[in-house]
């Protein structure tokens, strides 16, 4: 194997990471702004039902807070 193949080798390697870092980031990012944005939807339709937007909003945290968590020993 010659040094330009190794060469050629390590740049497509390393613009292949870094094509999977990009798409990674960007999905994530996407994913959370969708995730934020039906929260924001459901809260206005459980406002506008006369729901507790509460406990909408508790409804989509992965890590509750010390909110959610008193929201939920109050409400038992």
């Amino acid at each position: 194997m010659s040094e330009s193949t190794k060469n050629f080798d390590l740049i497509t390697v390393v613009v292949c990471l870094a094509i999977v870092i990009v798409a990674m980031i960007a999905g994530i990012t996407v994913y959370n702004m969708n995730d934020r944005n039906n929260m924001a939807k459901n809260i206005e339709a459980a406002i506008a039902k006369g729901m507790d937007p509460l406990a909408v909003k508790c409804s989509y945290e992965t890590h509750p807070g010390a909110i959610c968590i008193t929201y939920a020993a109050v409400r038992k």
